[in-house]
């Protein structure tokens, strides 16, 4: 699911940087009145890219997860047949001597198992404190926001244009910042 929720993130910061490129093309055709909204244009590319890197870091964070999730289970997995084939053993009254080299495997697994559930509780706080502070970046975009609402009324030719880039802006922060709350919850 949060793979699922940081894709959606990215087909949105994609599209918000098309907007806020074509913003900054189109204030750079439109004369020197326009020439301030290129600069909010730039700042939502440079926010936009700030994101992107932060998803870039909870994807790598969570592909990490996934992957040590996996082996914990594979551990367990292995672990618990082992107990039950040396249980099996003791019934029958085999030779226990036989099973040592086994049983040691079995404790270091349980080793790795440790350490691995040590590593998963440190990245599962790496990624609380990359999301907390994504929603803290999100208070910055809103300024942007803002200033783009700002630039985009004190424009007289392709208003409309540009208050559309401003507006599509501010709905992108308003899905962003819920999809990174979500992610709170879940992490």
């Amino acid at each position: 699911m949060s793979n699922e929720e940081i894709l959606k993130l990215r087909i949105l910061l994609y599209g918000l940087k098309l907007r806020a490129l074509n913003a900054q093309i189109l204030s750079a055709n439109s004369g020197s009145f326009a020439v301030s909204y290129g600069v909010v244009a730039t700042e939502i590319i440079h926010f936009n890219q700030k994101l992107q890197e932060t998803n870039d870091k909870l994807s790598e964070k969570i592909a990490i997860v996934l992957k040590a999730t996996s082996r914990i289970q594979r551990i367990s997995h292995i672990n618990g047949l082992i107990s039950l084939s040396l249980e099996k053993s003791k019934a029958r009254n085999n030779d226990i001597q036989h099973y040592q080299p086994i049983r040691r495997r079995s404790e270091q697994r349980i080793t790795d198992l440790h350490e691995l559930e040590s590593e998963i509780k440190k990245i599962f706080s790496e990624i609380r404190i990359l999301i907390r502070n994504s929603i803290k970046l999100c208070l910055e975009g809103r300024s942007v926001s803002l200033q783009t609402r700002i630039e985009s009324a004190t424009i007289t030719e392709n208003q409309k244009l540009f208050l559309a880039v401003a507006e599509s802006f501010d709905s992108a922060l308003n899905i962003i910042e819920s999809s990174y709350r979500y992610l709170v919850k879940v992490w």
